[in-house]
């Protein structure tokens, strides 16, 4: 019994030592492609003063007078961006629960025998 175990371990082992150099090396790719268009697109850290700058207009935009001058045109350009997000997060529901209706819930009955 315990050489079977030992057997199917060195399989497993095996195979995972397989896995590991073509992982490592396409980790090791997508690292370097990623510091490339970092570098190419000039892309930066937010810094602390863009944080605050953002932090503001955000509480500029929520204020209730800022409301009142709000067009149809920017309202509806909201609802279709609020559409986006509520698909995107209903496929990911989709998608987490490998069905499109419901979940697959056992009963306790058919859980028993």
């Amino acid at each position: 019994m315990a050489s079977k175990f030992v057997g199917s371990a060195q399989v497993y082992l095996n195979k995972f030592l397989a896995l590991q150099k073509p992982v490592v090396y396409n980790t090791k790719v997508a690292v370097e492609i990623a510091k490339q268009v970092y570098k190419k697109e000039g892309m930066a850290f937010p810094s602390g003063a863009q944080f605050a700058e953002a932090q503001q207009s955000l509480q500029n935009a929520l204020k209730i007078k800022n409301l009142k001058n709000l067009t149809f045109s920017d309202a509806a350009k909201g609802g279709v961006i609020f559409a986006e997000i509520y698909t995107f997060f209903l496929l990911g529901e989709v998608i987490g629960r490998w069905n499109l209706i419901g979940y697959n819930v056992n009963s306790e009955e058919k859980s028993h025998h």
